[in-house]
Order: structure tokens, then sequence, then C-alpha cells
């Protein structure tokens, strides 16, 4: 019932956004073009910071450790050969027997033997094959961890640059349009002077221009914090690169319903035949085992004697009873089996719920951005009539800055809408691991 309402939820959804995006749209369309970058040099630049961050460096270097762990797994097939020194001798003998037999036979010679053993493995109740297998899906995990730490610092990448170069802009636009309005002060002042205007009104105005004021200096605040951020994550300066320029996905490619799965889905499904495979081990411990066994022996080496033996033959080992460790233990495992299988579903519910939430979140900020375009036109259209009108009688001042004042707000909240739909996008792209493509890293 769920999946049902869930697919026909989107099915209106898509059916009622399908007009939406009919062509193809850019990111910050809306901005000058010397304040954007191009496409591939934004990838580029992106790409090679990944690389060199330390969490990318760290994924690699944990593939290694896997790598090694299946190595020694497939090598437990391999015989194990031993070489050994026997040193017996007697330091102290006190033996009271009467008889010579009795004495005989509680009397040892003196030993310094070589002995060379080898063992191999012929059944081991199932261990080395599933640590093998375990091992190899260790193997998979960490590719899948390397991926998303990678598609994660792109994400990372892109938010520090977004907020720098979206700081840099606004608190920009903010300092040349308050350069603009500043010169009404004295205007409203000698206005006032000459007896033009109200006390309230050149009140208003100078209320009006210390609000622009502390916007333009709470912008310039934020910017030199998003600066001093990107130069930590970069090591490099910003230096008005500009906002990138990137194409959208469409809705019909977002791929709610469809939905491939996810990063955690992936190590999820991993995590339970690992589970899978450490329940064999365990059960292994109580299985029987069996294997061949031999040895050469030179003895006397002390006394370079030419005697020596060779002996050897299969073994087996069959564990009894174990008072019921054995079913504890195996009870356990198979605990942890079932935990993994339901920690599956709980990631796969939290991706429909991150996937609906990166639907909604794009899909909204697409339908402000032209109502935010057409608010932002309409706001500066008033502010520059008014400085047309700068010279009549019937000019105010207030109202000037009152739309300067709007403007600035609308101008921030344009930007911040760009940067929240291209984050959707790009979080959309993450989520359906499509994200190192779009930034061509190929690892």
């Amino acid at each position: 019932m769920f999946l049902k309402n869930s697919i026909i939820f989107f099915a209106l959804l898509f059916t009622f956004s399908s007009n939406i995006i009919a062509e193809d749209i850019y990111t910050f369309s809306n901005v000058e073009e010397k304040n954007r970058i191009a496409d591939l040099d934004f990838v580029e630049f992106i790409k090679d910071t990944i690389i060199l961050q330390p969490e990318y460096r760290k994924a690699i270097a944990r593939k290694g450790e896997f790598l090694a762990n299946k190595k020694y797994a497939q090598r437990l097939r391999f015989p194990t050969l031993e070489a050994q020194v026997y040193n017996d001798r007697t330091i102290s003998r006190d033996i009271t027997a009467n008889d010579y037999q009795s004495a005989l036979r509680k009397t040892r010679d003196d030993t310094f033997d070589g002995i060379i053993s080898i063992d191999q493995k012929i059944y081991s109740g199932n261990e080395i094959n599933s640590k093998v297998r375990k091992a190899r899906e260790e193997m998979k995990i960490s590719d899948i961890d390397r991926d998303q730490i990678a598609s994660e610092l792109v994400l990372q990448a892109v938010e520090i640059y977004l907020n720098a170069s979206s700081a840099v802009l606004i608190s920009d636009y903010a300092s040349e349009l308050l350069s603009k309005v500043s010169k009404y002060r004295d205007t409203a002042k000698a206005r006032f002077n000459a007896g033009a205007i109200e006390n309230s009104e050149f009140a208003l105005i100078n209320i009006r221009l210390s609000e622009i004021e502390v916007k333009a200096t709470i912008l310039e605040a934020n910017k030199v914090q998003n600066l001093s951020l990107f130069f930590s994550f970069y090591k490099d300066d910003y230096n008005k690169r500009g906002l990138p320029s990137l194409k959208l996905s469409s809705l019909d490619n977002f791929e709610i319903i469809n939905l491939v799965d996810t990063y955690d889905q992936l190590r999820s499904s991993r995590e339970v035949k690992i589970s899978e495979h450490n329940l064999e081990i365990t059960k292994s411990q109580y299985r029987p085992k069996l294997g061949f066994a031999a040895r050469f022996t030179q003895y006397d080496l002390d006394d370079e004697a030419e005697d020596q033996d060779i002996r050897g033959g299969f073994y087996v080992n069959f564990p009894v009873f174990s008072f019921g460790r054995g079913s504890a233990q195996v009870g356990a495992g198979k605990a942890k089996v079932q935990q993994a299988k339901i920690n599956k579903d709980v990631k796969s519910r939290e991706s429909k719920n991150i996937s609906a939430n990166l639907y909604g979140s794009f899909l909204g900020s697409l339908r402000a951005r032209d109502r935010l375009l057409v608010s932002y036109d309409n706001v500066k259209l008033q502010r520059e009539t008014f400085e047309i009108r700068m010279s009549g009688a019937t000019f105010s001042t207030a109202a000037l800055l009152d739309a300067a004042l709007k403007e600035i707000y609308f101008y921030e909240q344009l930007i911040e809408n760009e940067k929240k739909l291209l984050m959707a996008d790009l979080n959309s792209r993450h989520l359906r691991r499509q994200l190192l493509n779009r930034f061509k890293l190929v690892l």
C-alpha cells in the first residue's frame, strides 16, 4: 500500500510539473556573464581539488588494508611449513624403583632433534571459503566507501565554492548600491534645512540609509568568513572566479520512482552478506576438520647421528560437546544477520525519504526562480525610476531608499535560490551515484 501510494504521489507531481522544464536550464543564468565561470573550467577546478583531500587519500589507504586481508584469507588454503629444534635434557633425576625395568621405563634419553613439519588443511568446516568471501565483500565495501567519500567531497567543495562566490557577488552588489544612494543623505539634509521636507521624513531617510549600511556590513562580514573557508579548503584565493553555469537535470531524469541503489543501500546489502559469512565462520568452529600432516625428524643433532624418520598421515578433529557454547554463539550470529537485513530496510526507507525531500526542494526552487527574478526586476526598475525623478517636486528619497533596500534583499534571495536549486540537483546526482561522472572523476 505504501509503495502504491508513493507511486501515485510522484506520478501526480510529475504531471503537474511536466511543463516547468520544457527546455534546458542553466544555473545562475540571471547573473551577468562577467560574474560566471564556464562549466568545463568549474568542473576541472573541483576535480583537481578532490584528489588532494586527506579524506580521499584515507579511503584509498583503507582499500589497501582490505586487499591485504583478502590475500591473507586466500593463502589460508596453502599448507603450513614449520621448522623446530627440540632440545630436551635431564636437569635432575631421582628414581627410587628397585627393579631394572621400572627404572628404565622412567628414564628418558637426552635429545637434541631437528624437526620439519607440514600441515595441509583439506576441510575446515567451510571456514576458509567463508573468510575469502567475506574479504571480497569487504573489498567491495571499500570501493563503495571510496566512491561515496569522493562524491561527498564534491558536494562539500561545490558548497564551499558557491558560498564564497555568492557572498562576494551579493556583498559587492550591496556595496555598489550603497555608494550610489549614500549621496542622498546630503541631499536630504539640504532639503530639510531648506524646509522642503519634514523632520519625520528626514529621520526616516536616515533610518533607511542606516538599514542599508547595516545590511552591507553584514554581507561584507559573511563574505570575509566564506572567503576564509574557501582558502582553507582550496589552499588558494578566490580571485572572483565567478558562479558556475551548469545544466540542470530535467524532472524526467530525476528518477525518483525507479531510483537506483544509493551508496548506503549498496553498503547495507554487502553488510548482510558479511554477516552471513561471519555466521558460517562461527559454525565452522563446531564442524569436523580434516587434514594431512607429515613430519621429518633428524635425531641427535649434537652427536652428528644419522638417525632420522618421516612420519605422517591424515587426521580428523571432531568437536563432540561444548556445553552449549556453540549453539549460543551461532544464535548470536543469526541475530546479527537479522539486524543487518533490518538495517538494509532502514537504509532503503531513508533513501526514499531523502529522495522525496530533494525532489521537493528542487521543484520548489524551480518554481520560485521566475517569481524571484520578476520581483527583483520590478523593484530594481522602481529604484531606477525614483533616481530619474530625483529632480522632481514629488521626489521621495525615503521611497528610493526603501526600494534600494528591497532590491538588495530580492537579489540576495535570487542568488540563494539558485544555490539551493543547484545543490538539490547535485545532491540528487549523488543519491543516484551519478555525481562523479558529472565531474569526470573516474576512480
